[in-house]
């Protein structure tokens, strides 16, 4: 077997450096005082990521590390060092919902995915060996994923070896390198100290005592002398480390639907400032549709507070949709007049109804310009003025003009199919008052007997001088009436 190991290190800041990237991003000012006044969060602000379980920082920039700012500072000693730091609150279950969309990313290029989350970082394996002879080689295979992999913007160390544990120590040991043949592999892992491996502290503080410190001199001793020192699942690990056995692990398969939730770093007040979390759900909402060739027409947009009742935002289309730049301004217009309780946590994206992209219709002017414009006009009126606030003409059944055009709310289809009825018809005829022209006529229609009143009408469509097109007729006494008009 090869399987190689993507060590993310800093999945919380990633996701935040991501945010940073568009604008209307809102940090607080002092990260330990998060009621202070509030500025704006630049590239060049020194942010860390606190856990306040073992009160220490975990991941930091760049720039905090210039400060003098290592993992493994506490809070208090990372206030010292620089006051204006920026601190981002770690949560697991967040890190784990990014790891499980980057998952969900590579899944279309490698079946065999295991996800490593634990307790301060988190990693994906990916088996390689059952994958090369698709790929046409070792390096294609690479190049795939690490494309995939850039375009996530998730920083990460890697490492390639026989087994998962054996790949893991290599990603923590920053190895960064594509190996394929055993004696590199080993070569790679006789290095490595010991402090990388999984194995527990009193195991390595144990082996030290005897002058073991490296993978190497762990390697050469044999099973039966660790045996007799050692506990079984510290056998069953360095058995897997030597490549002799492959425990079994639990493969990746992604959800149906699509539902991934997003802890904020921070309360967010003004609803507007969501719109960059947002932004980054619908990216990852586009590449599932797209690995799966899906569209769909209705999403939903969950935001969570900590005491107030989540609000749902139904986001309806009325062309199925794809894209980030086709959702994201008809959420802008949902949310343009709406006020949040109180801070929002968390922002959760929710899509369950897929429509399959039709590849049998080969015909180029399928979808006309015209079409497209138009759903897509009658989208952004229902994201700004609500679901039920737009209607379309459509044919009803019957043969007199005023019971044959009928509004009903708009769907997702055009559904108006008749070419002698008026676009819209009055309530009640008007009297014609502007000199037409008649263009088509007469058509001389009865009412219905089961209706109230009986008529007998001869109708016609006459043009105005400025091209408008009206449904007239003359009644009984030879008066001119307009009954409707043409679009």
């Amino acid at each position: 077997m090869l399987w190689a190991y993507i060590y993310c290190y800093q999945l919380t800041l990633d996701s935040h450096n991501y945010a940073a990237k568009h604008k209307a991003v809102h940090y607080p000012e002092s990260s330990i005082d998060t009621a202070n006044t509030s500025s704006w969060l630049t590239s060049s602000a020194p942010i860390a990521v606190y856990c306040s379980k073992v009160n220490k920082i975990i991941q930091c920039n760049d720039v905090a590390k210039k400060e003098g700012i290592d993992i493994g500072h506490g809070l208090a000693q990372a206030a010292a060092l620089c006051p204006y730091i920026h601190i981002l609150p770690f949560n697991a279950e967040s890190e784990r919902q990014i790891l499980t969309q980057l998952a969900h990313r590579l899944y279309p290029l490698a079946s065999d995915i295991v996800l490593d989350s634990h307790a301060y970082s988190g990693g994906l394996a990916v088996r390689l060996d059952n994958l090369v002879h698709y790929y046409g080689g070792h390096a294609p295979l690479w190049k795939t994923l690490t494309q995939a992999l850039s375009e996530s913007d998730v920083r990460y160390h890697f490492g390639c070896a026989w087994t998962i544990e054996a790949a893991k120590v290599l990603a923590l040991r920053k190895h960064d390198s594509y190996l394929h043949a055993l004696d590199d592999i080993k070569k790679a892992l006789n290095t490595c100290p010991l402090s990388l491996t999984a194995l527990a502290p009193n195991v390595i503080e144990s082996l030290a005592r005897v002058g073991v410190t490296r993978v190497q001199q762990l390697l050469a001793m044999p099973v039966q002398e660790l045996g007799r020192r050692f506990d079984n699942n510290t056998i069953v690990y360095l058995t897997a480390l030597r490549g002799e056995t492959f425990p079994r692990v639990t493969l990746f398969r992604p959800l149906e639907r699509f539902d991934n939730f997003l802890l904020l770093p921070f309360d967010v007040e003004n609803i507007q400032h969501l719109t960059p979390f947002v932004t980054q759900q619908f990216e990852h909402l586009a590449y599932y549709l797209r690995a799966r060739n899906l569209y769909t027409s209705s999403v939903s947009v969950h935001i969570h507070f900590r005491e107030a009742s989540p609000i749902n935002i139904a986001i309806h289309s009325a062309l199925p949709q794809s894209s980030v730049k086709s959702w994201l301004p008809l959420f802008t217009l949902k949310i343009e007049n709406l006020v949040l309780p109180e801070p929002a946590t968390a922002v959760e994206l929710k899509c369950q109804e897929f429509e399959a992209v039709d590849t049998h219709n080969g015909d180029f002017f399928s979808d006309r310009f015209n079409d497209v414009a138009q759903k897509q006009l009658i989208g952004r009126l229902n994201a700004k003025l609500g679901d039920n606030s737009t209607f379309q003409p459509r044919a009803g059944n019957s043969h007199q003009f005023e019971y044959m055009t009928v509004n009903e709310s708009s769907g997702s289809e055009y559904t108006y199919c008749s070419d002698t009825a008026p676009t819209f018809t009055f309530d009640s005829p008007k009297p014609l008052t502007q000199p037409t022209q008649i263009c088509f006529g007469p058509v001389r229609l009865h009412s219905e007997w089961w209706r109230d009143r009986t008529n007998q009408r001869d109708y016609f469509i006459a043009q105005t001088p400025q091209s408008v097109r009206l449904l007239v007729f003359k009644d009984e006494k030879k008066q001119w009436w307009v009954h409707g008009l043409f679009c």
